[in-house]
């Protein structure tokens, strides 16, 4: 049990122990920085300056605010429909929000940009055409306001007989029937 117990040991230790530092050449790369007394290596992995997603992004085009967004580094681009589906954006939809605006997020990151379709555009305005009025036909002209006809005679000479009941001229004396229109015959 002892030797197991101290082979288990060596290994263990072994597998945590520093390497030592080999003379093959180390590959030289834009994250790696070389000096002649040592070499300092980077891990595999790049580290992603956060970017700030502007606030005044609300109210553009899709289209612009993708371009704006993709020149900040940003890749990956979710847009979402007011109900919170994802939709495929059309370019000319309005920006309502983007989730997480005013805060540094990694450029790498999936961003969530709510928009809406656009208003219709309002119907342009047309001139109404001019009212045009049909011409009169030739007729008599209408008695004067304050007509008075002693008889019928008298309203067939002005060109207003018949006279109905409410019009200017009519009289009680001009109606014998008293259906409402006087002179009639």
């Amino acid at each position: 049990m002892r030797i197991i117990g101290t082979i288990a040991l060596l290994v263990f230790a072994s597998a945590c122990a520093t390497p030592t530092p080999t003379s093959a050449p180390v590959p030289i790369s834009p994250t790696a920085t070389s000096s002649t007394t040592s070499t300092t290596t980077t891990s595999a992995t790049p580290t992603v300056e956060p970017v700030t997603i502007p606030l005044d992004l609300a109210g553009r085009t899709a289209s612009k605010v993708d371009s704006e967004l993709r020149a900040l580094g940003f890749t990956a681009i979710k847009y979402l429909s007011p109900d919170g589906k994802e939709v495929w954006g059309d370019s000319t939809w309005t920006v309502v929000s983007v989730v997480g605006a005013g805060s540094a997020v990694r450029p790498d990151l999936v961003v969530y940009v709510k928009v809406d379709k656009p208003a219709p555009p309002p119907a342009p305005k047309t001139s109404t055409p001019p009212k045009v009025t049909p011409p009169k036909t030739q007729q008599s002209p209408p008695p004067p306001k304050a007509a008075y006809y002693k008889n019928c005679a008298a309203a067939k000479a002005a060109g207003a007989a018949p006279v109905y009941a409410g019009e200017p001229g009519y009289g009680r004396h001009l109606d014998r029937d008293g259906d409402g229109v006087g002179c009639e015959k």
